[in-house]
């Protein structure tokens, strides 16, 4: 029964076509990373749990956090998701398969590297990006919560060489064929947030001068040939999502305006949905963002440009994303820290429970563990990153 005042919820859970796939609702579980991967890139009994939860819960599409294709630039044992190696093929299909029994569709957010964002004691290696050029935190730049990293300056990294993005491509696809022969649904292409693809796409970092930067047309060289060859080796079946700040937010960097003409590009070579973000490790309080539906007209924007399906995040309140899904502004919103604090949400908004929602408090505890390196834990659900040891999300529970 519908909680006091509230009204009864349509659009949010009407089912979506995105490419060949029918999506049963309007809620994705927006890609989080988590730190429960093996010191190999390995996935492990709890990240198959805690995605579990996320399907059992109510989400129409899961996706998988961000993921690497490859580990020659990054060798620290930072837990970090890998899709490299097709040595713990049965994992990943366990994985997709136990997201899958509960009715949600899964695609795996899949990446060339963090590039020039991290630091060498992090991936235990160079750093490498499209140009050498060291990142710096501006003041004001970061929500409460996060103001320690202003005036942080990252290293110089190595300019990647021609041969060697050609080789990250071979990479790329290689991984994102033991995602389609482990039975996901899909992948996103990982170009948000300042990591290595987004720098190649940014004119605040991309000052190359070969095939893959400098002008506006070079800068989506390496983007265009991930997806072009991708497509082309996984079929048209085999969901290809792209993430993408829409705006970058600092001075130099790619710009809402540059996206109304580049997310059109990048849609007509063969994508199925593009997923909105927004910032960059210079303008954290924008990747971060403390209001809800901050990145909504970003999105809006793109939405207009392109005739795919646009996901936007930062979403917690549920009649809010009813609200603009009905009015044609978004066609999915998603969540990661409403997703965290409330694994229910979607199955708690559907029924009408929304004050029982377990809501997220913005103090960026998850984002503080994660870096701390024990993984990433939650201020107001105690049970983030001990799915495991919940009898109740056990992968192939009956249906409720």
């Amino acid at each position: 029964m519908n909680s006091v005042g509230h009204r009864k919820l349509t659009k949010l859970f009407e089912p979506l076509n995105i490419g060949h796939l029918e999506v049963k609702n309007r809620i994705a579980f927006a890609p989080t990373g988590m730190g429960t991967a093996g010191a190999d890139g390995s996935i492990t009994d709890q990240t198959i749990c805690h995605y579990t939860a996320r399907a059992k819960g109510g989400a129409g599409l899961i996706i998988i956090e961000h993921s690497l294709c490859t580990l020659k630039h990054w060798r620290s044992g930072v837990p970090i998701i890998s899709f490299h190696t097709a040595n713990w093929m049965v994992l990943m299909k366990d994985l997709a398969d136990a997201i899958q029994h509960y009715g949600a569709k899964v695609v795996v957010q899949l990446s060339l590297g963090l590039g020039r964002q991290t630091s060498p004691k992090v991936t235990g290696t160079e750093l490498v990006a499209p140009s050498p050029l060291p990142f710096f935190v501006p003041e004001e730049s970061t929500p409460r919560g996060l103001h320690h990293f202003e005036g942080m300056k990252g290293a110089t990294p190595r300019e990647l060489t021609t041969e060697e993005v050609l080789e990250l491509e071979k990479d790329f696809v290689s991984a994102a064929m033991r995602i389609k022969r482990a039975g996901f649904d899909g992948i996103e292409i990982h170009g948000a947030h300042g990591y290595l693809l987004a720098d190649f796409i940014s004119p605040l970092v991309n000052k190359r001068e070969d095939i893959y930067g400098g002008s506006f047309e070079k800068r989506l060289t390496l983007p265009l040939n991930l997806i072009r060859k991708t497509r082309e080796k996984a079929g048209q079946k085999f969901v290809l999502g792209f993430r993408i700040s829409g705006d970058e937010h600092v001075e130099g960097g790619l710009t809402l305006q540059d996206n109304l003409e580049l997310v059109p590009t990048l849609a007509k070579a063969g994508l199925d949905y593009i997923h909105l973000s927004s910032g960059r490790q210079e303008a954290f309080k924008n990747l971060f963002p403390e209001k809800e539906g901050i990145i909504l007209p970003e999105a809006e924007a793109i939405k207009k440009v392109v005739d795919i399906p646009v996901i936007c995040p930062n979403f917690h309140d549920p009649e809010f994303a009813e609200k603009i899904v009905q009015e044609n502004r978004v066609d999915v919103v998603s969540l990661s820290r409403g997703l965290l604090a409330d694994p229910d949400w979607p199955k708690k908004a559907r029924e009408g429970r929304f004050d029982e929602i377990r809501h997220c408090v913005f103090c960026y505890n998850c984002l503080k563990s994660l870096w701390n390196g024990i993984g990433t834990r939650c201020s107001v659900n105690p049970e983030v990153g001990r799915e495991r040891f919940m009898a109740k999300y056990q992968p192939f529970a009956p249906l409720d």
